[in-house]
């Protein structure tokens, strides 16, 4: 299973993309997410988001968040970064992190809880990839 993120849109302190996650060649669901803004860095303490590109998963237990969460990481971004995909609205909620939400607006994403229970209700254990791009002539 795939997560596909393509960035397009450049809010206050963020990122706004559209994901998709694949099983096969289906998309079974569809929202937004919200990064840091940018530049991209592969540092960790900076509070911007990752370089786009192809990560690897691995299923991290969150003692914050109390849950198992995707953790990406490839061979620029080291998993002690720790970025995670999890819930939350507003560039303030992320600090290097993904937040999952099925609709935007110039503040942020929303209804980001039930966005990503239903995210991971269908990835657990399955998701192994996240690729993302950019693409800001589509917006």
């Amino acid at each position: 299973m795939i997560l596909n993120i393509t960035r397009f849109r450049n809010i206050p302190d963020g990122t706004i993309g559209k994901f998709s996650l694949m099983d096969k060649d289906r998309a079974i669901l569809q929202g937004y997410t919200l990064e840091p803004a940018g530049g991209d860095t592969t540092e960790s303490g900076k509070d911007r988001r990752i370089p786009v590109g192809a990560y690897n998963v691995v299923w991290h237990n969150s003692p914050r968040f109390k849950r198992s969460l995707p953790l990406l990481y490839n061979n620029l971004v080291p998993r002690s970064r720790y970025i995670l995909i999890h819930n939350g609205n507003y560039p303030k909620d992320t600090e290097g992190c993904i937040l999952l939400g099925d609709s935007y607006d110039k503040n942020g994403v929303f209804n980001s809880k039930a966005t990503l229970n239903k995210f991971l209700e269908l990835s657990y254990g399955y998701l192994n990839e996240v690729r993302i791009e950019a693409d800001y002539d589509r917006d």
